[in-house]
């Protein structure tokens, strides 16, 4: 089954070579950090999971769908100091019933210093998608 990639102009595109977001067979994966349209992380875990989301928000409706399609997500935060105000930013949003599946770990380090939070998440968009 084929595959194509989807991308935003609302969302930092760095320079390595992955993919913003995949689609196949009807899925989307999406992995986003908290950094905004420039590269810049927000203070806090809060604000990173706030631009997180609106990140995988803006690829989800690239491809024509809605965060209500988000299936399952995984989120890795830094450290059990950012899971409050990562959960906090995470029920603001995902609160659709039924929600998401989650699965949330604490991680050593992410990609960069300065990300508190990352947030991979599968949306289902149909067969056409």
């Amino acid at each position: 089954m084929p595959k194509r990639a989807v991308s935003s102009a609302r969302v930092f595109k760095g320079s390595l070579p992955f993919a913003q977001a995949t689609i196949a067979g009807g899925f989307m994966f999406v992995c986003c950090t908290g950094r905004d349209r420039e590269g810049r992380f927000p203070e806090g875990a809060r604000a990173q999971t706030q631009q997180a989301i609106d990140n995988i928000r803006a690829l989800i409706e690239e491809a024509g769908g809605t965060l209500a399609d988000v299936v399952k997500c995984t989120v890795y935060v830094t450290g059990r100091a950012h899971w409050a105000p990562m959960n906090e930013a995470y029920f603001a949003n995902f609160s659709q019933d039924p929600p998401p599946h989650r699965v949330s770990c604490i991680v050593g380090g992410l990609g960069s210093p300065d990300c508190l939070v990352e947030i991979d998440a599968t949306a289902y968009l149909g067969e056409g998608a």
